[in-house]
């Protein structure tokens, strides 16, 4: 079982280094992760975007605080919490967003594609296995 752990964490760590991590690691964390939660409206305040994409209040707070700057974001005075705001894309934040998505849609789109149709099936029922598997198992 070393051996095979050997070789799985290589297999990781040339993953980490494809060109399509550059692309897609943005989506699961920092800025380009909460306008795509707004886009498609998993969370609209602070509280629930922290809770959603599992960080702190804190790290929202700066997310926010630098999409403000972008002008990708608005954050509005929630109408029925006055304590609570919410977060909104604006058509600057929007447009940006369904730029990057579509480049990486594509990209999947390109890459599936090359890699074939049976290939690419049997990845994905490998990574459906397997993640099964890790939402299930805990170190104890």
């Amino acid at each position: 079982m070393k051996e095979t752990k050997e070789v799985f964490l290589k297999q990781l760590e040339a993953i980490s280094k494809l060109d399509m991590m550059k692309h897609l690691t943005p989506f699961l964390y920092g800025e380009d992760a909460m306008l795509l939660k707004l886009y498609v409206n998993e969370a609209t305040t602070p509280k629930l975007m922290a809770e959603t994409m599992g960080i702190t209040k804190g790290r929202v707070t700066a997310l926010m605080n630098s999409l403000r700057k972008k002008e990708y974001i608005s954050v509005n005075l929630n109408k029925e919490d006055a304590r609570s705001y919410n977060l909104e894309l604006t058509p600057k934040g929007a447009s940006y967003i369904e730029g990057r998505f579509n480049f990486i849609s594509n990209y999947f789109d390109t890459l599936l594609d090359y890699i074939g149709l049976e290939e690419s099936k049997a990845l994905i029922m490998l990574l459906e296995v397997v993640i099964g598997k890790v939402k299930k198992f805990e170190v104890k």
